[in-house]
């Protein structure tokens, strides 16, 4: 049966903003019930939807920023694993061209050399064996 895994967010930023809606809602209901003129209440109202409204513009600058970092971090792990591929294919090419090359050119040998089942990996790329 399928159990869903939630994974854990890293750095607490759900509960940072969680943190911030409570603490708004809590000094809005404080503001409601104190004993104020209504133009006094407005105002205190207004000035601390301004300081909630500037920190969440900044928690969201913050989020921004290290989703851009994590963003050029995984660009950059997929551009090396794409060097290292090549540098892969590469050695292999090498590594198989001098092993024809030497093999039949030294020894006389022909292992490998006209055997059924034996195939080009460059030529056949589909796993599909020619006869």
């Amino acid at each position: 049966m399928y159990e869903p895994h939630y994974e854990e967010e890293s750095g607490g930023g759900g509960f940072l903003i969680g943190l911030l809606c409570g603490t708004a809602l809590g000094a809005a209901v404080a503001l409601m019930f104190a004993p104020k003129a209504g133009s006094e209440l407005r105002q205190t109202l207004y000035e601390s939807t301004g300081d909630i409204r500037k920190k969440a513009y900044d928690a969201y600058g913050q989020a921004t920023e290290q989703v851009n970092t994590y963003v050029s971090k995984g660009k950059q792990a997929v551009e090396r694993g794409r060097e290292a591929v090549e540098r892969g294919r590469e050695a292999f090419d090498s590594a198989r061209q001098s092993a024809s090359g030497s093999g039949t050119a030294s020894s006389g040998s022909d292992y490998g050399q006209n055997r059924p089942g034996v195939t080009d990996f460059n030529s056949n790329r589909s796993g599909v064996q020619q006869s």
